[in-house]
């Protein structure tokens, strides 16, 4: 299945939102692929997209875009409750998938994709877009590498204001019936970086959570969660939505290994005669030069760099750096956590699939 210019076509399920901009444009910046055809359950909101970004087709339903004999590649950009779904049907069609994070939203769909992608074949990408930002991925490099020695620590912060989503710019994230919870829909980034980075995973987690800064919002808006990781590690995580003022953090990836630290985008040491920290590398002013190649959406990520990686993996040319079992097993931690703050106690994660 390739179009008639023999480029690999892209079908987009969740058309007329911000992430679908994303991925359109990513896909449309690679002379490798065409998007073919956009849907969604707003008709009128994803055929204005459609018309502003220059693709011919919008489709009336999933089914439609599914069955289009020139589609090769489906992009999951609908709400993050409906991802399983959707990226199971697109599997069953033969579709390769890049579906946006979080993955799914529970352990027992991120199960079934699983057995999905192995049955099927096909080549899936979970669309974590922050593994493609240049200073995180140095930032791992430099671990792999042996830079700081041995990470003892990790951790990661997802500290953000909501409140226009939940507002408006996206209310199903807000929606009772199916509310983002901002430890699944928010948490995913940072623990995604910290599992990826070290190549480990949550083998256990104690988690706590409150209601008090984000009313909008139907579940616990704030959270806190230590992590046990396979490597010996220990971590934190912090997710949060009602943020109404910043303070300064490490960001969504901090290592603190036992020759060096690394935070905030850079690397220190301490000077053994002054004790006194050194920056030894900084990755942000290293990398300064490099931009996203799409940054005119409204959502500026390096939504082409992800797409050129997706493609690379569906040519045979890469792995997916986030595939459905590490993003499975992130889900599956995510959703120990969620169960951890409820109850009070630790949570075994079953990374098992």
């Amino acid at each position: 299945m390739t179009t008639s210019t023999g480029k690999l076509g892209v079908g987009v399920l969740g058309g007329g939102g911000e992430a679908a901009e994303g991925h359109i444009r990513g896909f449309q910046s690679d002379a490798r692929a065409q998007v073919v055809a956009l849907w969604d359950i707003d008709q009128a909101k994803v055929s204005a997209q459609a018309a502003r970004l220059g693709v011919s087709q919008v489709c009336s339903t999933m089914e439609e875009l599914l069955g289009n004999a020139a589609i090769d590649i489906i992009a999951v950009c609908t709400p993050d409750h409906l991802h399983a779904e959707h990226a199971l049907a697109a599997l069953a069609a033969e579709k390769h998938v890049l579906c946006e994070k979080p993955m799914c939203t529970t352990r027992r769909d991120a199960a079934e994709l699983v057995r999905a992608v192995r049955s099927a074949g096909k080549v899936f990408l979970a669309g974590h877009n922050y593994h493609f930002v240049p200073h995180y991925r140095a930032m791992a490099e430099a671990y792999r590498s042996g830079e700081i020695g041995q990470v003892w620590l990790a951790e990661g912060d997802y500290i953000s204001n909501l409140h226009e989503f939940y507002a408006g710019r996206t209310p199903w994230r807000s929606d009772a019936t199916a509310a983002q919870d901002i430890l699944m829909g928010g948490g995913c980034h940072p623990l995604g970086l910290m599992c990826w980075a070290m190549r480990s995973k949550v083998t256990e987690v104690f988690a706590y959570s409150n209601h008090l800064s984000e009313k909008l919002l139907p579940l616990d808006d704030a959270y806190v969660m230590a992590l046990k990781f396979d490597n010996g590690a220990m971590g934190k995580l912090i997710a949060a939505s009602g943020n109404r003022g910043y303070a300064p953090t490490g960001g969504h990836l901090v290592l603190y290994g036992t020759q060096g630290t690394i935070w905030g985008g850079k690397l220190y040491r301490q000077d053994p005669s002054t004790h006194q920290n050194q920056v030894v590398r900084d990755f942000r002013a290293e990398l300064a030069h490099l931009r996203p190649r799409v940054a005119d959406t409204k959502q500026v990520h390096y939504w082409a760099e992800q797409a050129e990686h997706f493609l690379d993996c569906v040519q045979g040319r890469s792995e997916p750096q986030m595939s459905v079992l590490d993003a499975a097993r992130v889900v599956a931690a995510l959703e120990a956590g969620v169960r951890s703050a409820r109850s009070g106690q630790p949570v075994a994660v079953d990374n098992q699939f």
